[in-house]
């Protein structure tokens, strides 16, 4: 029934928003390899055990063990703020999210190819054929846990992981990460953008139909061009944010994040009193384009809020995307209607937008910068004492990728002190 699937969605959401806050401290202190190979092995099991559901309480239990591979998310853009220069890394964590949601539009095309393949099988049925597709995932995720875990780098310098420190546990870097009140602004920003997207990508089909009386195929393949954005806006939004981080600093992709944002929910606003079509097919286009480059310019900000506790930082962030697109569903059906549920989140997106002003990390670009203004440079470096670089400037005025490990030995021999945000 409509109410069991709900409940069913709800559990599958829950049990990520848990997952992604908890892995974060985890990958902190073991490392992102081993992290994100347990989250993939672990997740092969509940996968393959959907093929043996009987009833709604084994279907339950399924669906929410298997909403534990969303966490993989926040081990995904970790790695990627482990792995890459700050001058790239809103570039690379925007791509690779971008192009990892595309990855539920290409499970779905290769499940259904699957099925019917199984249902040419003589003898195979209509439920033999769902029950044993589910034997391909299982086996993806299986091999994608083997080649990180054996093939994978912790860093930069191979498999080496260098703890925060022995004397800190996972659970006290979840709590550090929780009083520091730059983590619940993106927390916000990141629900106002992927939260919308999901729950938009979720509706919108139906939305055209029962607005537009357009067919349920043409309906369908709108809610695709929906996602398909997703091959290169987000993209945008992290290359766009490194691009004016190279111009002005962490204040580039500060402003970069309010315009991307207020956009959205202006655009989100209009789209909802559109009665036109045509002109309704384009605005959506046009907002899907600014929700998921917003996406890309948010997680282009996390690695800069607290460069030891990156992961629980992406933790929390990520699972701000769920929790939005949960709070978005609750709205709707509240208000009982698509278009006016569209309104008020248009509203409240461009509030969250407004609060991305007071978004304020330290910001060593402008440190380095001071000196050839004819000042002296104020503030302190915030040095991670692992694996992760802080960026210099080259005489030219552009950020330079240079050795991390060169870079590490270099900051702990310098004369200012390092302070923990």
């Amino acid at each position: 029934t409509k109410s069991e699937m709900l409940k069913a969605r709800l559990y599958s959401v829950g049990s990520t928003i848990g997952a992604r806050i908890l892995i974060g401290p985890i990958m902190d202190m073991y490392g992102v390899r081993i992290g994100q190979a347990g989250l993939l092995a672990f997740a092969a099991i509940p996968t393959l055990c959907a093929g043996f559901i009987q009833d709604f309480t084994d279907f339950l239990i399924v669906r929410s063990l298997i909403g534990v591979v969303g966490a993989t998310f926040v081990g995904c853009q970790f790695w990627c703020m482990t792995m890459f220069h700050d001058n790239v890394v809103g570039s690379v964590n925007a791509i690779s999210g971008g192009w990892g949601n595309l990855g539920t539009g290409l499970a779905r095309a290769v499940m259904l190819t699957v099925y019917w393949t199984n249902l040419s099988i003589p003898g195979c049925d209509k439920e033999c054929a769902w029950r044993n597709a589910f034997w391909v995932p299982a086996l993806a995720l299986l091999i994608a846990a083997y080649c990180v875990y054996f093939h994978g780098d912790d860093s930069p310098q191979g498999r080496k992981w260098k703890k925060i420190t022995d004397r800190q546990t996972s659970s006290m870097i979840l709590i550090d990460t929780i009083s520091n009140p730059q983590s619940w602004l993106l927390f916000l920003q990141y629900a106002a953008c992927f939260g919308v997207e999901l729950h938009v990508n979720a509706s919108i089909s139906e939305y055209f139909y029962e607005r537009f009386g357009a067919s349920l195929g043409v309906a369908t393949l709108i809610g695709v061009a929906f996602s398909l954005t997703n091959l290169f806006a987000r993209a945008l939004g992290g290359i766009f944010s490194d691009y004016f981080y190279r111009i002005n600093g962490f204040k580039g992709r500060r402003l970069l994040q309010i315009g991307l944002t207020v956009g959205e929910g202006f655009l989100l606003i209009i789209f909802s009193l559109i009665d036109i079509f045509p002109v309704a097919v384009c605005f959506l286009l046009i907002f899907s384009i600014f929700v998921q480059a917003a996406e890309g310019s948010t997680f282009g900000i996390v690695p800069h809020v607290d460069r030891r506790h990156s992961g629980a930082v992406s933790g929390i962030v990520g699972a701000g995307g769920n929790v939005g697109a949960v709070l978005c569903s609750l709205l709707t059906v509240a208000v009982g209607s698509n278009s006016e549920a569209y309104f008020y989140i248009g509203f409240i997106v461009f509030g969250i937008g407004l609060l991305g002003y007071f978004i304020d990390v330290p910001d060593p670009v402008r440190q380095k910068r001071l000196p050839r203004r004819g000042g002296k440079a104020t503030g302190e470096w915030r040095r991670r004492d692992d694996v992760v670089s802080v960026p210099s400037i080259s005489k030219d005025n552009k950020i330079a990728c240079q050795d991390v490990e060169e870079m590490r030995v270099r900051n702990e021999s310098t004369s200012v002190p390092a302070r923990r945000i």
